[in-house]
């Protein structure tokens, strides 16, 4: 019921997702945030400033564009960023978000924008600014018209700014260190020498027992390092575009619309017609071949070969292949071959190879060889071959074996083998395997429960005189195979399941009932079926050491023409005997007496 609810809620996640209209997806940008502020009477540079740090934000823009001593009133509840700065700025200026900074620039409108200015190129130094060495593989991005470069070795850079509006804005950033934000007149080829600052590592620790495969980001990926340019690559790790576009479209990563800096912006609809490489996902994708989504993805992914993201996903997603998530996965996943998710599993997994949850599944894993969740399993794991989980808090259904590597506190359920080291749920299946069982039941042909209840037994009956036992599984149900010879050498097979009673300390009934083939030495063909029901008392003199004692019950089906102790069946007295055209039942009380070890 749980596991139904899970399905049904993933689904609605989807619906809900693409529900949803366009600035619904831009929740997340600066200038869709709401913030709050009332000051009655200030300068627009402390207001700016002031919304700055409500938003958790900078603003970037020329001195000589905004009026900072201009005074401005403040009054807003729960009002968006974007609202506020058209309030206090007009329509000449807008607002751009890239990285950490809102800049603010000179609308395209204004009739001073729409006079055409020369091409001119920039070049310059790209300097640490503590060591003042040389800074290698930092960009330079023209906002406006999406240009940028890459510096060398060296630190040096070369960057043509297209033919345009008068002031244009360049980023200058590098991961691991703060962006600067420069402003520059429309001119002559000019020089700007940049000062990049570091910013203090924050360093975590990964612990390898609880990831499959340790990947920092999507582009150090051996398929995402060979489709996608180094300059793209370099470009996705340096710049963060805040904006999120309506739609994209690639033939590869680098020829598209977004041009070199493609893996910073987030898209609402994004076509790519072999493969594509995008900072972000926020509505519906379609590639050819591949779909590399560098953050996070919510929507509807349909790849022919496969989907790889790198944050947090949430949807639906199609892989003729694979679908590789290097974050939270929350919704459901069809593949050709596997899934992966190196976080928690929130939905559904179906593919016809593999499903890999390294961390937690809370939804279903349905494959045809393996089910792999390196936590908790919390719903349901379905395969032909093998389940996987660490603490199994709900079902798994296999063809051959599963495994809790720690606590099953649900069922298990397989066509040959189970095994769960600490057993509080149930276990089905022809070999059960445990080490400890607090308040769980493993039922099988076999049932091994290392701390649990197993030991050998030798006993004689009325038919059989020397009979050897194994008994393994718990004192609530075990199970057992016996061997036995009696007179005229007849030799005795069988398998049984039993439980104990316990009445005093050293006192306790066993029930045990078993089934059984009888045998001769001088035909060696089988002979007849035993049933046996035994109630026996048992006394308990060392840990390791009882005796029992108890009436049997034994019915006995042969058929005629077959060799047995009498005309009436293997015992010389009985209290029913009905025989048959072709079969002979007989049924007699016995007894058994013997010692347990």
């Amino acid at each position: 019921m749980v596991a139904k609810k899970e399905i049904i809620r993933s689904w609605v996640i989807i619906l809900f997702l693409l529900a949803q209209p366009l600035p619904g997806f831009t929740q997340g940008s600066f200038l869709s945030r709401k913030i709050s502020l009332e000051i009655p009477k200030c300068s627009l540079e402390v207001a700016l400033r002031e919304i700055g740090k409500a938003g958790r934000f900078s603003f970037s823009y020329d001195a000589d564009l905004i009026p900072l001593e201009r005074q401005v009133s403040l009054k807003a509840r729960n009002a968006e960023v974007s609202l506020l700065l058209k309030e206090i700025l007009g329509k000449k200026i807008r607002a751009r978000e890239i990285g950490n900074h809102v800049i603010l620039i000179r609308n395209r409108t204004d009739a001073h924008e729409k006079k055409s200015f020369p091409d001119f190129l920039v070049t310059g130094i790209i300097v640490d600014a503590f060591t003042r060495m040389p800074l290698k593989d930092a960009t330079v991005f023209e906002v406006e018209n999406k240009r940028s470069a890459i510096s060398a070795e060296n630190g040096k850079y070369k960057l043509e700014i297209p033919t345009g509006k008068k002031i244009r804005s360049l980023t200058f950033c590098k991961s691991g260190y703060a962006d600067t934000i420069i402003f520059t007149n429309q001119a002559n080829d000019r020089e700007i020498n940049v000062l990049l600052r570091p910013l203090q590592e924050s360093l975590s620790l990964l612990n390898m027992r609880n990831q499959l495969i340790v990947i920092k980001s999507v582009d150090r990926l051996g398929l995402v390092q060979w489709l996608v340019p180094s300059v793209t690559s370099i470009n996705a790790q340096n710049l963060e575009v805040g904006t999120s576009r309506t739609f994209q479209a690639s033939v590869i990563p680098y020829i598209g619309t977004n041009w070199k800096v493609t893996g910073s912006v987030t898209n609402r609809f994004s076509l790519n017609l072999i493969a594509g490489y995008t900072g972000g996902l926020k509505g519906f994708e379609l590639g050819g071949l591949l779909n590399i989504t560098r953050k996070e993805m919510s929507g509807w992914q349909i790849g022919g070969l496969g989907n790889i993201v790198g944050g947090r996903a949430r949807g639906l997603q199609f892989g003729g292949l694979f679908n590789y998530d290097l974050g939270k996965f929350e919704g459901v996943q069809f593949a050709g071959v596997f899934n992966y998710v190196p976080d928690t599993l929130r939905g559904s997994q179906f593919s016809w190879m593999t499903n890999i949850a390294a961390n937690h599944c809370d939804g279903w894993q349905v494959s045809l060889l393996l089910n792999l969740t390196l936590k908790d399993v919390r719903q349901v794991q379905v395969t032909g071959l093998v389940n996987y989980g660490r603490n199994l808090d709900g079902v798994q259904f296999a063809g051959l074996l599963n495994i809790a590597r720690n606590y099953n506190s649900g069922v298990q359920i397989s066509g040959l083998m189970n095994y769960a080291t600490t057993l509080n749920g149930l276990q089905l299946g022809l070999i059960n395997i445990s080490n400890t069982v607090e308040r769980g039941l493993p039922i099988g042909l076999f049932s091994y429960v290392q701390k649990g209840y197993h030991l050998f037994e030798i006993s004689g009956n009325e038919i059989f005189y020397g009979n050897v036992a194994f008994k393994s599984g718990t004192k609530t149900l075990y199970n057992f195979v016996q061997a036995g010879i009696g007179s005229d050498y007849k030799l005795q097979g069988s398998y049984g399941i039993g439980t104990i009673i316990r009445l005093k300390q050293k006192l306790s009934v066993n029930i045990d009932a078993s089934a059984g083939l009888v045998y001769h030495p001088i035909d060696t063909i089988y002979h007849g079926l035993l049933l046996k029901f035994n109630p026996a008392l048992e006394f308990r003199f060392k840990k390791h050491f009882a005796i029992f004692l108890g009436p049997a019950y034994n019915f006995f089906l042969f058929s005629k023409g077959k060799p047995s102790a009498t005309s009436r069946g293997l015992s010389t007295y009985d209290f029913y005997f009905k025989s048959t055209q072709n079969a002979s039942i007989q049924m007699w009380l016995g007894g058994v007496l013997g010692v347990r070890f």
